[in-house]
């Protein structure tokens, strides 16, 4: 398998007037990870609990679980995570989770389906 690295910096990019509530209070980052030549810049949040840094690993298991749920049509999302199908904050999540799953594959590449099963 190829190597996966990260960089990361403090402060996600994120305007602050744009985050929820969750994010303003919690850890932010800018992180970008490598992979075989291509790269994804995106931020990342952690809880205020969590001391440590973010590792590549745990934001890729983070990222892979989003492109997961952007596999879905918008009903099987809905219902998977208990939003209402009239909701527009869930159909915002939605595409968010799609967009993750298209830089996921791009990222990836044909190693997608190896990484996603392998965690």
């Amino acid at each position: 398998m190829k190597k996966l690295t990260m960089t990361f910096s403090w402060g996600a990019s994120l305007d602050w007037d744009k985050q929820d509530e969750w994010q303003q209070n919690a850890n932010g980052y800018r992180c970008t990870l490598r992979y075989d030549g291509r790269q994804y810049t995106f931020d990342f949040w952690q809880g205020l609990g969590i001391s440590r840094d973010p590792d590549a690993e745990g934001c890729l298991e983070c990222l892979l679980s989003d492109a997961q749920a952007g596999e879905m049509d918008f009903e099987q999302f809905c219902a998977e995570f208990g939003y209402d199908t009239d909701s527009r904050k869930a159909e915002q999540t939605w595409k968010r989770c799609q967009r993750v799953l298209e830089n996921m594959l791009r990222l990836l590449g044909d190693d997608y389906e190896e990484m996603l099963y392998a965690h």
